[in-house]
């Protein structure tokens, strides 16, 4: 064994032993055995590509590009000059610039559709282009190098293949758009034909609806968007399998009141592996107040409402659990509510708030009050009342304009 051993470090005849060998493991396996075992692997998951045995080159080079890698790193990793990798190995799409023309953030990952977390009914996307799933049976069977006669087709066709997948894609969106459309545009064509009428259709449309009245954005993409160290805290937390608290007050959360919000976004220390001096420091900016002296609740986002009653009672009590919104604000202003999308959110909704305030203001009661903005509202969306609101009222200032400058015309004129 020693002599074995000896003559492994001294001489070189370990250097041609293959990794992937066949019967001789001095001889490398031939091209033809390469392509033959690829193909075999493709046919059995049903796979199509145009390329073969250099297909996993190209997969890792999109992959990267799609999670965001400069194409100076994928270059250096496969050793491709730039021309060659754009060319050949990337899929030539303009990722960055194609979030921002569509009205979203740069970064990937940084933006959210509501209507794209209903999935449509299997029996309703069927109804749309039904002859897909029989020529993507084909198109699976070529995948195993079966010919039409068997159920195939004779040539391969990837064109074909990636047309079938991109309008399956398509009839999701088409139907999820749809949904989300029919309240605003409920005399559109498309909701004549059949597919948009039956009972499949009436209960998908009430779902999407009921979501995109009062849209909410995932807690964790409001994490990373205005807390980007603490959203790396969550995915280091994930990775080492620790436990992280969230909590709905600044500084120690043993001294928090019980009815903190539960959307809170604020880390609590937690047990960690490796001690306390092992947590990444987060500086707090210079301006800020300290933490533990603060105890102002952080909201994240509002709760879904779908009703002006709820919107009310929002302000005055508080749903979901949480603090009432009057409160807040009497207490600190609009530092509980950090984040351009929570701003957003807070405007929108502060203008049903005001619109009923003026309303009790002028001797209605509570309950006439939110009998006429519901009358305004006449069975549409919240936001729609909103904007309704804000039209009524930029009608009103346009209106008072217009009397205080008739009044200081006719003071003019009887000088």
């Amino acid at each position: 064994m020693m002599k074995s051993r000896e003559r492994a470090e001294d001489d070189e005849d370990w250097y041609n032993i293959k990794v992937l060998v066949g019967s001789d493991r001095m001889q490398e396996l031939s091209y033809r055995t390469q392509l033959e075992e690829t193909w075999r692997v493709f046919g059995a998951v049903g796979l199509t590509a145009e390329k073969k045995t250099h297909l996993p080159r190209r997969a890792g080079a999109q992959e990267a590009e799609t999670h965001g890698t400069s194409l100076t790193q994928i270059s250096q990793a496969g050793r491709w000059n730039a021309s060659v990798l754009c060319k050949a190995y990337l899929t030539h799409l303009p990722r960055q610039f194609m979030r921002i023309v569509a009205g979203f953030s740069g970064t990937a990952g940084d933006y959210f559709l509501t209507r794209a977390v209903h999935e449509p009914p299997a029996a309703l996307q069927r109804q749309l282009w039904p002859w897909i799933e029989a020529w993507e049976q084909r198109f699976e069977a070529r995948a195993r190098r079966k010919r039409w006669s068997e159920g195939g087709l004779d040539d391969d066709d990837l064109a074909g293949d990636g047309f079938l997948k991109l309008l399956r894609r398509l009839r999701v969106v088409l139907l999820q758009d749809l949904a989300a459309l029919q309240p605003q545009f409920p005399t559109l064509p498309f909701f004549s034909y059949a597919p948009f009428r039956g009972p499949d259709w009436a209960a998908f449309a009430k779902s999407v609806q009921a979501s995109v009245d009062d849209a909410e954005e995932p807690a964790s993409l409001l994490v990373k968007r205005v807390l980007p160290e603490l959203y790396s805290l969550q995915q280091l937390d994930q990775l080492l399998n620790t436990k992280i608290i969230m909590t709905g007050y600044l500084g120690n959360a043993a001294t928090a009141p019980a009815t903190a919000p539960a959307t809170g976004l604020v880390p609590e220390a937690a047990p960690w592996p490796h001690g306390p001096a092992a947590w990444p420091a987060i500086a707090p900016s210079p301006k800020a107040e300290p933490a533990a002296a603060s105890g102002i609740p952080i909201v994240s986002c509002l709760p879904k409402v779908y009703t002006v009653a709820e919107i009310w009672r929002e302000w005055t009590e508080g749903v979901a659990g949480g603090p009432a919104i009057e409160s807040l604000e009497e207490q600190y202003g609009h530092r509980w509510r950090p984040g351009n999308t929570m701003t957003m959110q807070f405007c929108r909704r502060k203008v049903v708030w005001d619109a009923l305030r003026a309303l009790i203001a002028r001797g209605r009661s509570e309950e006439e009050a939110i009998q006429e903005l519901e009358a305004l509202r006449d069975g549409q969306s919240l936001n729609r009342l909103v904007d309704l609101l804000r039209q009524r009222r930029q009608r009103q200032r346009h209106g008072q304009n217009g009397k205080n400058l008739a009044k200081r015309n006719t003071r003019d004129s009887l000088k």
